[in-house]
């Protein structure tokens, strides 16, 4: 049943099935069924998003498991997705030390299906850290094997992923457009606008055919962040559609409970809310975003664009210390940050609402 209901995104449920299946196994004694459970429970505590801590443990329980009786594919599996559960909570050395180990597993064995979705987990890894060639070229690699094995889900992810990393290596990986932050940031060009990088262009391209074979293999949450990233897109553009595209992210965050997914689009909309005049609304929506699942990678990026909310709004002290804990979100995941002392970083922070280009008047 784990699949029928992770596919209608009944989490809660799942969740309580696995439990009382654990109890059975754990009267028949069955170790081997113990440990499947154990991993298709922290899967569903992970998706959930209510008890990650218990997803970890579950993972931890599995591995060890699946270990002791011999069983590679199940202890690859169950590392695998360890490794996902580190990534999402923003834990990137860990999970990439998780990850190579289960890419051992799966090459020794081999197990070309498992081994793309890892060298996927790890090329998101290497995007994080900037590292963009490598985490394209691991994004390569990932493809053939999908496409090797007619996968159709896996090469939308990988579409996806590729776009995320094409639209992150134009900005340098700054989460704010050019007019709401003029300050520096590692890797941002200087002076052009991401639309004349063909790098920005080809990441829309990507997004859309992504887009298009999630919807086809009816895989909700893949077609959800390709929504997620095509807004980010118009935002930074100044793209009026940004609005329509945010507003059905959110509409479909709440369908599939993706509480990640949610928590990012409210960033998004803050900012949309920002620039249509209705600023203490976005920085309620901001600081929603922050009280939703804690990870390193979206905490560091929403801090920082409720700190320049805060900035606008003249709230300097809220500003900085938002700041702050940007910064130390940035460092717990070893994302570059700009290297200014916090108070000078602030400065460019304290600045009126910049408009929009679809609200600025003709000349």
């Amino acid at each position: 049943m784990s699949i029928a209901l992770e596919h209608q995104w009944r989490w809660d449920i799942s969740c309580q099935l696995h439990e009382l299946a654990l109890d059975a196994a754990g009267h028949l004694g069955n170790g081997g069924a113990r440990a499947a459970l154990l991993r298709n429970l922290g899967e569903a505590l992970r998706d959930d998003g209510s008890d990650v801590g218990r997803a970890a443990e579950c993972f931890s329980e599995a591995i060890a498991l699946f270990h002791s009786s011999g069983d590679a594919h199940g202890e690859s599996d169950a590392l695998g997705n360890l490794g996902i559960l580190q990534h999402q909570q923003g834990e990137l050395q860990n999970a990439a030390q998780t990850l190579t180990t289960a890419e051992s597993l799966f090459r020794a064995l081999p197990l070309e299906r498992g081994l793309a979705w890892t060298q996927r987990e790890k090329a998101v890894i290497s995007r994080h850290h900037t590292h963009y060639t490598e985490a394209l070229a691991q994004l390569d690699q990932a493809e053939a094997l999908f496409a090797a094995n007619e996968e159709t889900r896996g090469v939308g992810w990988i579409l996806r992923t590729r776009a995320d990393t094409e639209k992150e290596s134009t900005v340098g990986g700054c989460p704010l457009p050019r007019r709401w932050y003029e300050g520096p940031w590692p890797g941002r060009p200087v002076t052009s606008p991401p639309s004349q990088d063909p790098r920005w262009a080809a990441a829309r391209t990507h997004y859309e055919h992504a887009a298009q074979l999630l919807h086809a293999v009816r895989d909700h949450r893949g077609h959800t962040w390709t929504t997620l990233g095509l807004a980010d897109m118009a935002l930074h553009d100044g793209d009026p559609t940004a609005a329509e595209l945010i507003s059905r992210a959110l509409q479909e965050t709440d369908a599939c409970g993706d509480h990640r997914g949610h928590s990012r689009a409210l960033t998004v909309q803050a900012l949309l809310y920002a620039e249509a005049h209705r600023l203490s609304d976005a920085i309620t929506l901001a600081e929603q975003a922050l009280t939703g699942p804690r990870d390193h990678v979206g905490a560091a990026q929403a801090s920082f664009r409720l700190a320049r909310l805060y900035g606008a709004a003249g709230r300097h002290h809220d500003a900085l210390h938002t700041l702050q804990e940007s910064r130390t979100h940035y460092r717990a995941a070893g994302m570059p940050f700009p290297d200014l002392p916090d108070t000078e970083l602030c400065r460019t922070l304290n600045r009126p609402i910049p408009p929009a280009r679809r609200f600025r008047r003709p000349r």
